[in-house]
């Protein structure tokens, strides 16, 4: 089956049993591992707002806001953010942010090591 690089996701319907499955697509060359959980992003002027956490590479994260928190415009792209987890203290100790993307409620962030240039 052939699948053009525009599309993200694709019903495949199972050629033993008939059944259909979403399929989510995967064009990074990094793998990126689903996640989900409540977290909480802190923007640059300091206001905390949760987000829903989606997923987690080695170069960075992707997160959900919700609509009132998307109008309220707390980030925008080559923002500085940070990220602080509940249930996971460790996981985003230490580690900035810097907003790459935005789209619809789905936002991007690139991890930015020590001493590294925005």
């Amino acid at each position: 089956m052939v699948v053009h690089a525009r599309i993200r996701q694709k019903s495949i319907r199972c050629h033993s049993c008939g059944k259909m499955t979403k399929c989510a697509f995967n064009r990074r060359i990094t793998q990126r591992e689903l996640q989900s959980g409540k977290i909480v992003l802190i923007g640059k002027t300091g206001k905390e707002v949760e987000v829903n956490l989606t997923d987690i590479s080695s170069k960075g994260v992707g997160i959900e806001l919700s609509i009132r928190a998307l109008r309220s415009c707390i980030v925008r792209v080559g923002d500085q953010v940070q990220l602080v987890c509940g249930w996971n203290p460790r996981l985003f100790s230490g580690i900035r942010f810097v907003v790459r993307n935005i789209k619809d409620q789905k936002i991007g962030l690139k991890k930015i090591n020590p001493g590294e240039p925005l």
